[in-house]
């Protein structure tokens, strides 16, 4: 009897874009700081959302780059997707000129930004104090009035810069939004430019309708002939000023706290009249010393809102976590000293908080598994190391291996169709055949392999798998058990190496005969 052949397959990725995608999705941050700068824009480009969602490893690695050829590749992120959610915030915490500029430009181009936002960034003061001068650059003030118009125009009633503010005012004339108006006209006497207001006054270039609630206030043509008269009709129009709707600097928890004032529409007369959309509490400007310095309680919502920043104190932070343990698994980048606080409150946080805080850690590179591995309670750490959740995958791995529980398993089911993530958030559709097909979530091998066998395990699906059906799903949604072994395979290979991880890419692109956990095994050995 003749001797049975071996069958050789060859892995190659179709897509290697989309592929690397799929695979950056088990990177550290630091393997990615690494990797960008040998990675061509249009994978960049790829790589900053994979198996549905965004990769907030690469957005982050792409934020600490620092190039101005990214910008507009996150703020587009930042405004259009808001994965992840701190994002905006980051960006505006850069306090860089290139960067508000480019926000401001954004609103024809990407999407309608909150007024506040632009009445900000148009104020030209530093987030952190609302008084150092951040200019926008020369080249944004040149092209301003050929470019833009409408709302863009109205937001830079609000600069700072006297020149600017008094050029906009002009521009617009009797078209002005009046809350901006005022701004520019108090702008222009504070800096000593009275003629400029007197003649916007004479040639009738100020609004001259009655506006506010119910036409309750004169016009703005009126307050400035008033201000151009006395002294006390420049204050009325100073105490205008301060009623009107502005750009804010909140100073106390219960000015975080305020309902009315982020919902001002819903009150006449809130704590902090405002239009800021604190439901982006990326934006607000805020006092943290102040806010830190009020041991007044912290209500939830002022909670929620102190967690979901990317400035504040960690003091602070931990302050607000010990009161609400609950809203923790919105900080981004949580400190190790959170993850201790909240395992030091025994039951009382939930082990699905401390999974989430700590994949959360793993996902911003601020916790280790070694760290969790010391920190997080027994119970709390099967949680941790049994997870599914996709962006803190890779942590996950390296936690399993420090407890000796990496390994193949059984996929007793085929599939799951929970994420590993929450209670209520699930990973398939019952009904929807394409999140149940094998042959779509691993590629056509996996067919035969699902009907011939009652039981199978991670590997033998990896042994078959295709890279584009893996890594770059388009029908089929792989298992996360799956994509969990994927990562223990990545881990133990290359883990910590971004030479082996180009030379993993290389042979995904050029083709390796073997399989996939074969080719990292094999990325690893060459580069050792």
């Amino acid at each position: 009897m003749a001797p049975q052949r071996k069958s050789w397959r060859t892995v190659r990725a179709r897509n290697i874009a989309r592929c690397t995608a799929g695979l950056l999705r088990f990177a550290t941050p630091g393997e990615v700081d690494e990797l960008l700068g040998h990675l061509s824009d249009n994978r960049v480009r790829h790589a900053t959302a994979s198996f549905g969602m965004p990769n907030r490893v690469v957005i982050e690695a792409l934020l600490r780059r620092g190039r101005t050829a990214d910008l507009d590749l996150l703020i587009q992120h930042a405004l259009l997707v808001g994965d992840p959610p701190s994002l905006l915030g980051r960006l505006l915490d850069l306090d860089d000129p290139e960067v508000n500029a480019t926000l401001l430009t954004a609103e024809s181009a990407l999407a309608r930004i909150p007024r506040n936002l632009r009445r900000q960034l148009a104020r030209q003061t530093s987030r952190r104090d609302g008084v150092t001068p951040v200019p926008l650059p020369a080249s944004f003030r040149d092209d301003l009035f050929p470019m833009h118009g409408g709302a863009l125009d109205h937001a830079l009633l609000y600069a700072a810069d006297p020149e600017l503010a008094g050029s906009v005012l002009r521009f617009l004339g009797a078209g002005a939004d009046p809350h901006g108006a005022v701004w520019a006209c108090l702008t222009l006497l504070d800096s000593g430019r009275t003629h400029e207001v007197r003649q916007l006054v004479d040639d009738a270039r100020l609004p001259a309708f009655r506006w506010g609630v119910g036409e309750s206030e004169p016009s703005v043509l009126a307050y400035a002939q008033a201000a151009l008269q006395s002294e006390q009709g420049k204050e009325r129009l100073r105490e205008l000023s301060g009623r009107v709707r502005r750009p804010e600097f909140l100073r106390s928890v219960a000015e975080l706290a305020d309902a009315a004032g982020c919902e001002p529409w819903r009150d006449a007369r809130p704590l902090v009249r405002t239009v800021v959309n604190r439901r982006h509490p990326c934006i607000p400007r805020v006092d943290w010393d102040a806010v830190s310095a009020d041991q007044s309680p912290i209500p939830a919502r002022a909670a929620r809102f102190i967690v979901k920043r990317t400035d504040v104190p960690l003091a602070l932070i931990r302050r607000a976590v010990n009161e609400h343990p609950e809203l923790a698994v919105f900080i981004s980048d949580p400190a190790p000293e959170v993850l201790a606080d909240l395992c030091g409150q025994g039951a009382r946080p939930g082990a699905d908080v401390i999974l989430k805080v700590a994949g959360n850690g793993f996902v911003a590179g601020t916790i280790d598994a070694a760290f969790v591995v010391e920190t997080v309670p027994e119970e709390a750490l099967r949680t941790v190391a049994d997870s599914l959740w996709l962006p803190g995958i890779r942590g996950t791995a390296q936690v399993r291996a420090l407890l000796q529980r990496n390994g193949d398993i059984e996929l007793s089911p085929p599939f799951l169709d929970e994420t590993g993530h929450g209670r209520t958030r699930r990973l398939r559709e019952p009904g929807v055949l394409n999140h149940w097909n094998p042959e779509l979530a691993y590629g056509p091998e996996a067919l035969k392999l699902f009907r011939d066998r009652p039981r199978i395990t991670a590997d033998e699906v990896l042994a078959v798998a295709q890279p584009d059906e893996l890594l770059a799903p388009s029908k089929g949604l792989p298992d996360p058990r799956v994509l969990r072994r994927l990562a223990e395979h990545i881990d133990r290979h290359i883990g910590g190496r971004p030479e082996a991880w180009l030379v993993a890419l290389k042979l995904l692109e050029d083709g390796f005969v073997g399989t996939l956990p074969e080719l990292f095994a094999t990325a690893g050995a060459v580069t050792s």
